[in-house]
């Protein structure tokens, strides 16, 4: 899945570019869209107070800097690590850009992850994944 968003001021620290926090937010709404397109809808999934899905680990690395009124892409590709876990690799790249992969560190501006961790909200335990994620990871595959 691949998701736009232009750079907004407010996306931009006092030099200008974009600042490392707001591009792993706009990491996030990618990932928001990511798994809307794949019919999953996270309000209902925390609605039903059944599972939480926390952010336990996130890296970014800038390969060039992003100014405001930039439009960029980003590639998000959910992946699978366990019964309780899956991580989100996003590739950041200027619209327009060569999509080979962010295997080539000419091409993305940004490489991304984020690692989430499928928790009981009531037990504050691990849980299992349950199908509506699985498949939504397995779509990726």
């Amino acid at each position: 899945m691949v998701y736009q968003h232009t750079i907004h001021l407010d996306d931009t620290d006092a030099a200008g570019v974009v600042y490392f926090a707001r591009l792993l937010s706009i990491c996030h709404y990618a990932y928001e869209a990511a798994i809307a397109e794949a019919g999953v809808s996270l309000a209902s999934l925390l609605a039903e107070a059944e599972l939480a899905l926390p952010i336990v680990e996130a890296q970014i690395r800038f390969l060039q800097p992003l100014y405001c009124g930039e439009l960029i892409t980003i590639e998000v590709t959910p992946k699978r690590l366990g019964e309780s876990e899956f991580e989100v690799l996003y590739c950041v790249r200027r619209a327009g850009g060569d999509r080979e992969g962010c295997e080539n560190q000419n091409r993305p501006v940004s490489q991304a992850s984020t690692r989430h961790v499928c928790i009981n909200p009531k037990t504050r335990r691990r849980q299992d994944l349950g199908p509506t994620l699985v498949a939504w990871l397995g779509s990726s595959s």
